[in-house]
């Protein structure tokens, strides 16, 4: 019996609210690297998504709410994202029979240098879950080619001290060194009872602490793209600016409310919006180099592409032109709100099949 028949199976379940080409990057990804299921909860529907995923081994497809709600408050559907997240995350970790499950959303990548069932196959009974640190995708250019170009750099400890040297007044923009979160995000060990909270596994569901033990990934990471072009950042900051909630805020941190607000501030000012992004999510020649000196901007390859030329072939069109065509016609509903509200137009955003 070859070795890797003793190595535990898992899976990467995640719920997911974006353009089908989106849906088949992650995917396509993950299913490369080894995991054993996919599980996708559509958190609305999306029928050309559901076209391209049905057929495919290994996914697991879901609704959300599709069970009825029935191990939540009421049996209702949970107004917030991360609610919703945490119940279909548990919900897979009950239902998928696999020994360890990633949550994470659908713009985060598992990137491991060796196989990843190597590394849960090396935690130690004792250890409830992985936690995998993340790398976020920053751009080198401002007209990207690809969805998936770039490099990526990590949470910086020495940040508030070191930060503005690199960055200036960019770095109020940045928590840690990364624009999103630098948390990570977890591989939980299935238990009976066990719950998967947004970044980590809870011991019962009403539990908001780590309590559980872990260890850190020697192995993988988590790789974010936080917007996979300009529109798609911005629109992630605009839903987030005029979306309400009761109940406590979602706990954003100072940098992303500096960046929701520069986002607001900017609405009706196109070029405006694009010198944010670029603030946020991009690097000037000057300021890769200072972190590569660091040690800490990776340059490699994600290998996602290739995945979904593999999986897919000519289905799936990931040049970034085509990917801001499906997200306007995706986010029609917050675009006209957005609009209505704001003033906000997506078309001097959006990249054109033309751009050089």
């Amino acid at each position: 019996m070859p070795e890797t028949a003793a190595l535990p199976s898992w899976g990467v379940v995640a719920t997911i609210d974006e353009p089908p080409a989106l849906a088949a990057a992650f995917v396509a990804h993950h299913l490369a690297i080894g995991a054993h299921a996919v599980h996708v909860f559509l958190d609305r529907p999306n029928p050309e998504t559901e076209t391209l995923l049905g057929d495919v081994p290994g996914v697991v497809l879901h609704h959300s709410g599709d069970d009825g709600w029935v191990r939540g408050w009421q049996a209702r559907r949970p107004a917030r994202h991360e609610a919703r997240q945490k119940y279909n995350a548990t919900r897979a970790l009950a239902e998928a029979g696999l020994d360890w499950l990633v949550h994470c959303d659908a713009d985060e990548f598992v990137h491991p240098q060796r196989p990843f069932a190597l590394d849960l196959a090396s935690a130690g009974p004792e250890k409830a879950w992985i936690k995998l640190e993340v790398e976020e995708r920053c751009f080198l250019r401002r007209r990207p080619r690809s969805l998936f170009e770039g490099a990526f750099r990590a949470p910086w400890l020495d940040f508030e001290e070191e930060g503005a040297e690199i960055y200036g007044d960019r770095a109020r923009f940045l928590n840690r060194g990364v624009a999103a979160h630098s948390a990570g995000k977890s591989c939980t060990r299935a238990a009976e009872g066990r719950v998967i909270g947004v970044h980590y596994p809870l011991a019962h569901w009403d539990e908001n602490r780590n309590t559980l033990p872990y260890r850190p990934s020697y192995n993988a990471r988590l790789r974010h793209f936080d917007g996979l072009t300009p529109l798609h950042y911005i629109l992630k900051m605009l839903r987030r600016a005029t979306t309400e909630v009761r109940g406590e805020p979602v706990p954003h941190g100072g940098p992303r409310l500096a960046q929701i607000a520069a986002t607001e501030r900017r609405v009706r000012n196109p070029e405006g919006l694009v010198r944010l992004w670029w603030k946020v999510l991009g690097l000037r020649k000057p300021e890769a180099e200072a972190l590569d000196a660091r040690g800490m901007l990776k340059r490699s390859d994600t290998g996602i592409e290739a995945a979904v030329a593999a999986l897919f072939g000519a289905r799936v069109d990931l040049c970034p032109a085509a990917f801001d065509r499906a997200l306007v016609a995706h986010e029609a509903e917050l675009i006209d709100r957005l609009h209505d509200r704001l003033g906000f137009d997506p078309a001097p955003l959006m990249i054109s099949s033309g751009t050089p």
